[in-house]
C-alpha cells in the first residue's frame, strides 16, 4: 500500500471550534468522520480530510495555508459564499497559467485558499 497524505490538522480556540466546524461544512460540504472531545475529523467524501483541534492557538499563518480546489465555474460562487459567512476574502487574483486564486481566513483565522484551476494537478 503506498504512503498518502492522511490529513491536514489546524487548530481553533474551543470559543471558536463549532464555527469553524460549521463554516467548512457550509462552504465546501465537509461531514464529520471521527470525533473526540476536543478535535473533529472532516472529510471531502473523496479522500481529503482535515483534523480540526480546539486547543487554542497558533492559527495558520500567511504564507501557510489549506487550498481547496474548486471547479473554475464555481469559483466566484464560492467566494461569494466565503463573504456571505463572513470570512475574511482577500480579492481574487489570476496566475500567469490562468488559475484564479482566493485567500481567506476560516473563524479560527486559519490562513487558506480556493483554487480554481484551468489546468488540474495531476493524482
Amino acid at each position: 500500500m503506498p504512503i498518502t497524505l492522511e490529513h491536514v490538522g489546524i487548530t481553533t480556540t474551543k470559543e471558536k471550534f463549532s464555527a469553524t466546524v460549521a463554516f467548512y461544512g457550509q462552504i465546501f460540504g465537509l461531514k464529520p468522520v471521527r470525533e473526540g472531545k476536543d478535535l473533529v475529523f472532516l472529510s471531502d467524501g473523496q479522500g481529503g480530510r482535515i483534523e480540526i483541534m480546539a486547543y487554542g492557538d497558533p492559527a495558520l499563518p500567511s504564507p501557510n495555508h489549506l487550498a481547496f480546489g474548486v471547479p473554475p465555474d464555481q469559483f466566484g460562487q464560492t467566494v461569494a459564499a466565503l463573504e456571505a459567512a463572513g470570512a475574511h476574502v482577500e480579492p481574487p487574483g489570476t496566475t500567469a497559467a490562468g488559475d484564479r486564486l482566493c485567500y481567506f481566513n476560516d473563524p479560527a483565522g486559519n490562513r487558506a485558499q480556493i483554487v480554481g484551476r484551468k489546468n488540474p494537478l495531476p493524482l
